[in-house]
């Protein structure tokens, strides 16, 4: 099943309460939303992509941006858009997405598009030799588009150094084939874009941010997300997402970010779908919070904000995850140490641990 983005009519949403509860947890699970900046991310791919097609230099780019931004799911919308073929001789792969490792040397970036060709001896040989494989599979898979997934791990964080042979391997691999290659990664790998081997090869560059509240229109942005996510959760009652105070809530559990945003919206969605309800409720979203998200880095140090009254002081002061001070979104190793606070969403609200 592809991701959902269709909103419903009033008539339309009580015919979800014939369909099975799995099916319309599925369906929430894949829920998609199109909003601008994920627009924005997809027209990058489609440039990209296009310009293998016609004469001269292949158009490379970049989309950065912190953990949970939604890199990744734009790069599997767009390849749902572009799906594998099989032919007679091969799968023809329009849109190659490789998963690049940790400590990314030439060798290791060949052995990575060989096994995302799926190559049996994806890592035998020497780096010479993968590569020729890889040159060869690449055209003879249908290759039109390169994406390279974790693209930071060509700089070294630790030594604050380039991983020089291997963006020099990069550029000679786009000159090689003519297929043009999107990276994605942490904001980080703008020091790798900026080495001299492939500075003037990634011109097309789209740095995504969390959802902001800091302004009149993120806040116009923020909303209109939930808002459009309300419309299109496969419930049979709209739930209210987009109201003042619960948008104000929705935005202290998550910061901003898209993939916390979902968790909250898929899991309540999913709680209320078990329980025979037709909307979520405050408790939902207090559940999934403290099950999912009250050990996370970023809010680890503010209480469910599902509970009791909005806090707006805390509200008026919160800023995005990736513009905060705290280091990185994810889960700290204090955070995962710490005992849990004595008031939680079950001692409210009791229901299931």
């Amino acid at each position: 099943m592809s991701g959902r983005t269709n909103s419903r009519s009033g008539k339309d949403r009580r015919q979800w309460q014939q369909r099975p509860t799995t099916e319309r947890i599925a369906y929430a699970n894949q829920l998609l939303v199109l909003h601008p900046r994920f627009r924005e991310a997809v027209s990058l791919l489609q440039r990209c992509h296009q310009s293998g097609k016609q004469a001269g230099e292949p158009v490379c780019g970049a989309i950065l941006g912190a953990s949970g931004i939604g890199k990744t799911s734009v790069v599997d919308h767009y390849r749902r858009l572009n799906p594998p073929q099989e032919t007679d001789t091969a799968l023809c792969q329009p849109v190659l997405k490789v998963t690049l490792q940790p400590d990314a040397r030439p060798k290791g970036i060949a052995a990575d598009l060989l096994l995302a060709l799926g190559d049996p001896a994806w890592s035998r040989g020497t780096v010479e030799s993968l590569t020729n494989r890889a040159v060869r599979l690449l055209k003879h898979c249908g290759v039109e588009l390169i994406v390279l997934d974790e693209f930071h791990h060509l700089f070294d964080v630790d030594r604050a150094k380039v991983m020089t042979k291997a963006s020099q391997w990069l550029k000679v691999l786009i000159v090689n084939t003519g297929v043009p290659v999107v990276v994605c990664g942490m904001p980080e790998a703008e020091y790798v874009l900026s080495a001299e081997h492939t500075e003037r090869r990634f011109k097309q560059r789209l740095i995504l941010h969390c959802f902001s509240w800091r302004t009149a229109a993120g806040q116009r942005e923020f909303c209109g997300m939930l808002k459009k996510l309300d419309e299109t959760l496969p419930l049979a009652k709209l739930s209210g997402l987009a109201s003042a105070d619960l948008a104000g809530r929705f935005y202290l559990a998550c910061r901003g970010v898209p993939d916390y945003l979902m968790t909250l919206i898929r899991g309540a969605a999913a709680e209320a779908l078990e329980r025979g309800n037709e909307q979520i409720e405050m408790e939902d979203l207090a559940r999934i919070y403290e099950r999912c998200l009250a050990q996370q880095r970023v809010l680890a140090e503010q209480s469910n904000p599902f509970i009791g009254k909005l806090d707006k002081t805390a509200l008026d002061r919160v800023q995005a995850a990736d513009q905060s001070r705290t280091a990185g979104v994810g889960l700290s190793p204090r955070a995962s140490r710490a005992k849990r606070r004595a008031v939680s969403a079950s001692d409210y609200l009791g229901g299931r641990q």
